[in-house]
């Protein structure tokens, strides 16, 4: 059969065109944009119209390469979503790196505090722009909205509607929210009453493979076929995890703008251990939880790139890792979560600004600029992976690597030196392949994710990194963790 994956992240998209038999799994790229927020009136918001026509775009290529369309599924970053009355938008969804989208987090906490919040929803992102902080400052200052809405949808639901699906919920994107139940896998309508949190805006949630209809003709028009819309794991991390040739004492690392670093169990884990080490519960396929840590991860050096783009510089990967390996190693290091880092100003000359504040080495070059974010997130993964062994009777033995650090070897090598474990490389795709993978399992061609799993390991060549140097990684890791410290006390 075939099946149209649509994968949306917070900097760009790209649409795959997934064949799949009883013994065969294939996947390759047919359409590929960018996405970024757009600034409107004084917001920074995501272009909803520009997303559907990408879209649309995409299943006329991914139409053009086979034989009709079966089914297509949409999964997008976490955390935003949409506001509706009578099936409309009322606003552009705001992006979460909007500096105003969570300006009552503290409110927040003072009100339940975060062991409350963790008991509840098992999540303990609390450098991540959840959806509760979002929707809490919505209610606290622009509550005339709220009594505008009669429905919100996370963006994977969101687009799927605007293509023609019925409205509906999905628990590994709503998983994000920090607003879910992960072991009902239901709203945590407790927590958000408690928060004055409206709760009748929100849809029922069910288990990726619901079929939401079929594409509308009027929005993509010219199809050979008329595919059905199916909720796939609508997150992007479910999707690339789904996807991932994963064995029991593994963990993953799905690294994009974001690192998704954890572990798949069966059950959530909201023990004191785990709430001291930061460690969150996300839902997953087939009943999974993933007890996984957020990092903020390759946005940086995307930022880095677009300035370095607009001032006419250099900037094709082969030449910045090029020059990333001849820089000094572990010269500086900066913590990829200090909430200084945002899009208002060129990040070069905030990575610089952190360094000069933190009495480092200011790198100059962008060689240097690189090396330092390379080796920071590979000391912060270290670090965090450690806090992750901590929680888990069963610590991970190696990490399966999915996303775009697979071509990136230079990072690939310095992730196995920081963390003293081999790291093997999963799909580039992942996150297009569990994508795809969950759709054929809701339309009965494979027939569960585990045999899926087999099919990709057998369909994607892998690369296995062995450690060395880890003497050398635990001063940065040291180091690391003192900034972290001094910004989680600045925060």
């Amino acid at each position: 059969m075939n099946h149209v994956a649509i994968d949306i992240g917070a900097s760009g998209g790209t649409v795959f065109l997934g064949e799949v038999t009883e013994s065969s799994f294939a996947v390759q790229e047919v359409h590929r944009f960018d996405n970024r927020p757009v600034e409107r009136d004084g917001r920074y918001v995501w272009d909803v119209d520009a997303l559907v026509d990408h879209i649309g775009d995409g299943l006329s290529a991914a139409d053009d390469r086979a034989d009709g369309l079966d089914t297509v599924g949409i999964d997008t970053w976490g955390l935003d979503f949409g506001l509706l009355a009578d099936g409309e938008l009322l606003r552009d969804p705001v992006s979460y790196r909007d500096p105003e989208s969570t300006a009552t987090r503290e409110q927040v906490f003072e009100a339940v505090g975060k062991r409350r919040l963790f008991d509840a929803t098992g999540i303990t992102n609390w450098n991540t722009p959840n959806t509760l902080w979002q929707l809490h400052t919505i209610a606290e200052r622009e509550p005339e909205r709220l009594e505008e809405t009669d429905g919100l949808l996370m963006m994977p639901q969101l687009l799927s509607a605007r293509i023609g699906g019925v409205p509906a919920g999905e628990v590994t994107i709503a998983s994000t929210t920090q607003m879910v139940d992960p072991e009902e896998r239901t709203w945590a309508t407790d927590l958000l009453e408690e928060l004055s949190v409206p709760t009748d805006l929100l849809p029922p949630l069910s288990e990726p493979g619901q079929c939401l209809g079929a594409v509308d003709d009027d929005v993509v028009s010219g199809l050979s076929s008329t595919p059905e819309i199916v909720t796939t794991a609508s997150h992007d991390t479910a999707a690339a995890v789904a996807g991932l040739p994963l064995v029991e004492d593994a963990a993953f690392l799905n690294t994009g703008s974001w690192f998704i670093l954890g572990v798949e169990r069966d059950a959530p884990v909201r023990t004191d251990n785990a709430f001291e080490h930061g460690v969150s519960n996300e839902l997953g396929v087939d009943g999974s939880v993933r007890l996984l840590k957020n990092i903020n991860g390759f946005f940086m050096l995307e930022e880095c790139r677009k300035a370095w783009r607009e001032a006419g510089e250099p900037l094709e990967y082969e030449t910045l890792l090029s020059a990333a390996e001849e820089a000094p190693p572990r010269a500086a290091l900066v913590d990829t979560d200090a909430e200084t880092f945002g899009i208002d100003e060129p990040m070069p000359e905030q990575i610089r600004a952190y360094c000069r504040r933190t009495d480092q080495p200011v790198p100059t070059g962008q060689g240097s600029i690189v090396r330092c974010l390379l080796d920071s997130l590979a000391a912060k993964t270290a670090l965090e992976l450690d806090a992750l062994a901590a929680v888990v009777d069963d610590p991970p033995s190696h990490i399966v690597l999915g996303g775009g650090g697979v071509r990136n070897e230079l990072f690939c090598q310095l992730l196995a030196d920081a963390t003293n474990r081999p790291v093997s490389t999963g799909p580039v795709e992942a996150t297009a392949v569990g994508n795809v993978l969950t759709q054929a399992v809701a339309a009965g061609t494979v027939p569960d994710i585990d045999t899926g799993r087999e099919l990709v390991e057998s369909a994607f060549e892998t690369t296995t990194y062995e450690p060395g140097n880890a003497g050398e990684w635990a001063d940065a890791k040291d180091r690391l963790a003192a900034l972290t410290d001094d910004s989680l006390s600045e925060a």
